[in-house]
């Protein structure tokens, strides 16, 4: 008996949580992320373990894709890159907050998904603007834990286990 090899990939999941699916509260929507990120399988796990939580998530690989797509769209978080083609982190970073006071708007949650975590590089991340910073390589719990902090929480169960990077 020939099997797909694919078909295994795709029952087992890459993490297991005490519930299934996600839950919010009647009547709300599904938060909506911007993925601010260059690197393919950074990307895809990303948007991955995202949808995992229920979370709809949006793709942008460069720093000016990032504000044009803030500009056209609401979002409820943006997981932002540093070190990325076109405008960095940064870069992006002021130019969506510059955006946002020029129309009144209220601003975004920014996260800085990023390697580089001196000092300095905090300081300058949140000087740019950016709320948070989250560590590659991360665990589908601090990932977890900065969606609750910045308004996309599920409504049950913590995590068993499982760290992805």
């Amino acid at each position: 008996m020939k099997t797909d090899p694919h078909s295994f990939a795709r029952r087992v999941p890459l993490w297991h949580e005490r519930h299934d699916a996600p839950t919010f509260a009647a009547g709300s929507r599904r938060p909506h992320v911007l993925v601010v990120e260059d690197d393919p399988v950074q990307a895809l796990l990303l948007t991955l373990m995202l949808e995992h939580h229920g979370v709809e998530a949006t793709l942008v690989t460069d720093g000016e894709q990032a504000v044009e797509a803030v500009k056209a769209g609401l979002y409820t978080l943006v997981l932002m890159d540093y070190r990325m083609p076109v405008a960095n982190g940064i870069e992006a970073t002021r130019l969506i907050r510059g955006w946002e006071r020029e129309h009144h708007r209220v601003p975004t949650p920014i996260i800085a998904v990023t390697a580089s975590a001196m000092a300095k590089e905090c300081a300058a991340y949140r000087a740019a603007g950016m709320d948070d910073v989250i560590l590659k390589p991360f665990s589908a719990r601090a990932l977890a834990d900065v969606l609750a902090r910045h308004g996309c929480a599920r409504q049950h169960g913590a995590f068993l286990h499982g760290a992805l990077s």
